[in-house]
């Protein structure tokens, strides 16, 4: 890959930074920040590099020095994340002048602040080694802190670059201010941690030279190389950096990636040129059609151009991280299991049966293999998006209110037509709530992702020749007969187009994915059993009684099958059949209901399509309880033929009477 960290784990990955190149840089970091504080710095107070991988002198005074620091440090670390911090800052308070010298009693007393003792012949050894020559009694702190501050490298400086740029784009002027801090600082950070975020405030303050509350850069970087004594790993640092402030590491690295190839008047967009070099110069192995399909999947608005937030949100550099990681044979082909590791990594939240659904909506042809531009063409990206959506409610269930934010989100000039069309397409049990399973199962991201590359103009609408098109771009086998029964379902009485709404209700992705999943012999027709084992695909809480009553309108004998072109060409008998079982469920929950004395307020809308599913037993059940009167109940009126009605106790008025309570809607 080029060097590059595309990933958080990718940073554990990389070589390291050379060691003298590493101390180097350590070394002017932290003189850049005792010159911030007004810290006199001597040529002196610079530790030089050693080379502990030869061997060396023990009485060499460098060597000396370098170990006598090392074991203070170690025990400032055990000290917690700002242990260190904490000594640095002591010695700068009693530091008086200024001058980066202090007493040796002063040190030691530091140090005994912190719960580190030293013995008698550490303390003289520590006037021998870091005493001035003019007097043995006054130590050289700077240098003594020198010898310990050796880890900083070029990814550390990065990542607190990074924050420091976030936090400040979140203040007037691009200026830093304490309050942010502390809004925007995340305590988990410091969950292993004894001290809490009052200690981390306290210890940023610290660092905050100026009264006017304005964090600076020199500020910031203050803190932060203190910090990283406390960790071996680039990774870790980093980690901890960006869970400090809630950046995604992995956003942070795509970020720089992306910049890298970035147009310098322009960081925030790539064209397509330079986003394909991009892909090239970061796995040269990568294909043209892996290309192609890794920019379509990201250009979501067919711009030509790849945002920034386009690519981070996709998580694509993730994505096809793992594949190479997961799949060691380099194919970018992943089995099932393998696929699902790979879900479960992007996203650990995410159960085995919700990862399965995501692989079966990619795995079409049922082949139990998915390759990588499998992964991108089938907007695997988005559904993870999705996901989030729904893991943010602890029943991972959505209702329409839900399911009409999210599509807002997603394509914001939906009318209210095409979003009850999409809610319906989804929730084909009329229960009025989906899960993250039926959402994939339904396919609903994929017609509308179809019918949106071919509606160029924006119009919500196909001619005849248009959906054609798209149908024989669904499947290059249909036949001029299908095509038409299949438009003849879908097309508008007035103006004889395809419109979105209409489209996705009935979802005629799904009933054509359905249907060839039970054509094995791809014959265009399906037996009995075949047909009656889709239609409980497509209507999961229907009983076996009544997925035969629905055999029966296409097939009166029961035992002939059903071609393809019929079974579009009479699927609204379907579908009123389903609709006629379902009012018939209702109507009998309801003489139930009635019976025991409760009262009902007739629905109308989805809200009363999802009273549907509701079984007579259930319904009694979950009814509220209460005894009505003969009178109340005769001045509610019965619920209309085409919905459902809820079931309410009755409330007293004012005048005496009872009144029936109006549902919520």
């Amino acid at each position: 890959m080029g060097g590059l960290a595309l990933t958080a784990r990718d940073l554990q990955a990389l070589p390291a930074d050379d060691h003298r190149e590493k101390h180097l840089k350590s070394m002017d970091v932290f003189h850049a920040v005792l010159r911030h504080r007004g810290i006199e710095v001597q040529p002196s107070s610079l530790a030089p590099y050693l080379d502990r991988s030869l061997g060396h002198d023990e009485s060499d005074l460098d060597h000396r020095r370098h170990a006598h620091s090392r074991r203070i440090f170690a025990k400032l670390r055990e000290r917690g994340v700002h242990g260190t911090r904490s000594f640095r800052i002591m010695l700068h308070h009693m530091d008086m002048q200024g001058k980066g010298l202090v007493l040796a009693r002063t040190f030691e007393g530091a140090l005994s602040q912190m719960g580190i003792r030293l013995l008698g012949r550490e303390f003289e050894e520590l006037m021998e080694l870091f005493g001035t020559p003019e007097d043995p009694e006054i130590v050289d702190y700077v240098r003594y802190l020198a010898c310990g501050v050796e880890n900083w490298s070029f990814p550390r400086e990065e990542v607190v670059s990074e924050a420091f740029s976030v936090l400040s784009e979140m203040c007037p002027g691009d200026l830093l201010d304490a309050r942010t801090l502390e809004r925007e600082f995340q305590h988990r950070a410091l969950a292993h941690e004894d001290t809490g975020a009052l200690e981390f405030f306290k210890q940023m303050s610290d660092s905050n030279l100026k009264a006017d509350g304005i964090i600076r850069w020199g500020d910031f970087l203050d803190y932060y190389l203190d910090i990283s004594v406390n960790f071996d790993s680039d990774e870790a640092f980093c980690n901890f950096v960006c869970d400090s402030w809630d950046i995604n590491t992995d956003d942070w690295l795509a970020k720089k990636v992306f910049r890298r190839f970035a147009d310098p008047e322009n960081r925030d967009m790539l064209p397509f040129a330079d986003f394909i070099q991009m892909l090239g110069e970061l796995d040269p192995t990568t294909t043209d059609a892996e290309a192609r399909a890794w920019y379509a999947a990201i250009d979501e608005d067919g711009s030509g151009e790849v945002s920034l937030e386009e690519f981070l949100s996709s998580k694509v550099l993730k994505v096809k991280r793992l594949f190479d990681e997961f799949v060691g044979d380099g194919s970018r082909t992943a089995d099932k299991a393998t696929v699902i590791k790979i879900l479960q990594t992007l996203n650990e939240c995410i159960t085995d049966e919700e990862a399965e659904a995501v692989y079966c909506y990619a795995d079409l042809d049922n082949s139990g293999t998915l390759e990588f531009i499998e992964f991108l063409t089938n907007n695997l990206l988005k559904l993870l998006q999705i996901f989030d959506d729904y893991n943010r409610d602890r029943r991972r269930r959505m209702n329409e209110v839900d399911i009409k934010r999210l599509f807002l989100k997603l394509d914001p000039l939906l009318s209210d037509e095409e979003v009850v069309a999409i809610y319906k397409a989804i929730d084909v049990d009329g229960s009025g709530e989906i899960s993250f399973i039926e959402f994939c199962q339904s396919h609903i991201l994929r017609a509308k992702s179809m019918f949106d590359r071919y509606d160029t103009t924006r119009s919500r609408a196909l001619t005849q020749f248009k959906f054609r098109e798209m149908l024989l771009d669904m499947d290059e086998t249909l036949t001029a007969k299908e095509m038409e029964a299949i438009y003849h379902l879908v097309m508008d009485q007035n103006d004889e187009k395809v419109h979105l709404a209409g489209f996705l209700n009935p979802n005629i992705v799904k009933l054509k994915l359905l249907f060839d999943k039970y054509d094995e012999d791809r014959s265009r027709n399906l037996d009995a059993a075949e047909f009656s084992c889709m239609l409980k695909d497509i209507y999961g809480t229907c009983n076996d009684a009544e997925i035969e009553s629905i055999v029966r309108v296409l097939c009166p004998s029961g035992d002939e099958g059903i071609s393809f072109t019929t079974y579009f060409l009479r699927f609204k008998e379907i579908a009123r059949k389903h609709d006629l079982i379902h009012m018939s469920k209702r109507r009998a929950a309801r003489e139930k209901a009635k019976s025991r004395g409760l009262l009902f307020k007739a629905l109308t809308g989805t809200a009363a399509m999802a009273m549907g599913s509701v079984s007579t037993a259930n319904l009694g059940e979950t009814a509220a309880l209460g005894a009505a009167s003969a009178s109340a109940q005769a001045s509610v009126p019965p619920p209309g033929p085409l919905w459902g009605a809820s079931v309410l106790p009755p409330r007293p008025s004012g005048d005496g009477r009872t009144r029936s309570c109006l549902p919520g809607w």
